[in-house]
């Protein structure tokens, strides 16, 4: 049996749907003209002619590569063809002359596709809960006025400054998309910010920024960029505002907004959001990987892990301690029902 790889175009539609992948329902087959195409990139690993593996990569900004939808048949799984074709696209992403950063993004219970990247060396970057809600209203301010607008591109760009492109800003992670979160840089900001839409609050010191944006789903994308959502009036009150009229386009709309463990445990009881399994985006530089200089980033990526594995122990701590005392003052509760 020979092996070889290639760039598939939409003529290997009919050599994909013959790939035993063991999904009920794979997008893939209804994009598959655009997912190979434009800015996207799909290679396959044929054994004989049989397609028994692909993956490719899709370029954002023409700065960012973004690796993914890989896909192994499951009679050829455990042969390394899952690892083999990674490579393949990393090495593709590589050779692109504008590319300047390489990753990729995993749900957290997907421990196959994260020890490929392990593999192919692309450590861990940021732990994220894509939230989605179809209203927030029960998280808005009574008695306060929705943030304003403010489009002034030079007034959009001082946010961005102070914020994600300042250097002491703790968030180094921008949601660029939804499923696409990238390492913050000048360059994924460029143009953008004529199509977002920027809220500030009375006293000027916060702002909200939000856009629409169809993923099959249309989603009104939010990106606040403190850790102080729950202490702000009125930010609720804008993000509900602005959801109602994408809604008024079209009623399947939801929100989707990008937060951290840190954020997630601040979240009230009530919270109108689902979180689902948490995302990791992996990736390095294309600087890092081609000079093999990775020891900084696997460290801050192992601090990363610990950090959150001893922010969910906390959090567990926390739980336990107050369910001990909801059980001893139900107990006394109790008790005290049955004094005279």
């Amino acid at each position: 049996m020979t092996e070889h790889i290639r760039q598939l175009t939409v003529a290997d539609l009919a050599y994909y749907e013959q790939m035993q992948t063991g999904l009920n329902d794979d997008y893939m087959l209804h994009v598959f003209d655009q997912i190979t195409s434009g800015a996207d990139y799909l290679y396959g690993l044929f054994v004989s002619d049989e397609l028994v593996a692909l993956s490719g990569f899709s370029l954002f900004k023409n700065y960012y590569a973004m690796l993914g939808r890989l896909r192994t048949d499951q009679r050829y799984r455990k042969s390394g063809y899952g690892t083999k074709i990674v490579e393949y696209s990393l090495d593709q992403a590589l050779a692109h002359p504008e590319v300047k950063w390489i990753g990729a993004n995993t749900e957290q219970h997907n421990k196959a596709a994260q020890a490929v990247l392990k593999k192919v060396g692309l450590p861990p970057v940021k732990l994220l809960y894509a939230a989605q809600a179809s209203t927030v209203e029960n998280l808005m301010a009574a008695d306060v006025a929705p943030w304003k607008e403010e489009t002034d591109k030079n007034t959009k760009m001082n946010w961005i400054k102070q914020t994600y492109l300042h250097p002491a800003f703790d968030k180094k992670v921008f949601p660029l998309e939804a499923y696409y979160p990238f390492p913050v840089s000048e360059k994924m900001f460029e143009d953008s910010i004529e199509q977002w839409h920027f809220f500030e609050n009375a006293a000027k010191t916060r702002c909200v920024i939000m856009w629409e944006e169809l993923k099959g789903t249309n989603y009104l994308h939010v990106v606040y960029p403190w850790h102080d959502f729950m202490e702000q009036p009125g930010l609720f009150n804008t993000v509900q505002q602005e959801l109602k009229k994408a809604q008024q386009n079209d009623s399947e709309t939801t929100i989707w907004w990008d937060f951290s463990e840190t954020d997630v445990a601040l979240f009230p009881k009530n919270h109108p959001f689902e979180l689902g399994s948490p995302w990791i985006l992996h990736g390095l530089s294309k600087e890092a990987l081609l000079t093999g200089d990775v020891s900084d980033a696997i460290k801050r990526a192992n601090e990363l892990i610990q950090n959150v594995e001893d922010e969910l122990n906390d959090l567990e701590k926390i739980l336990a301690q107050e369910a001990d005392s909801i059980e001893a003052i139900a107990d006394q509760l109790k008790n005290n029902e049955g004094s005279p």
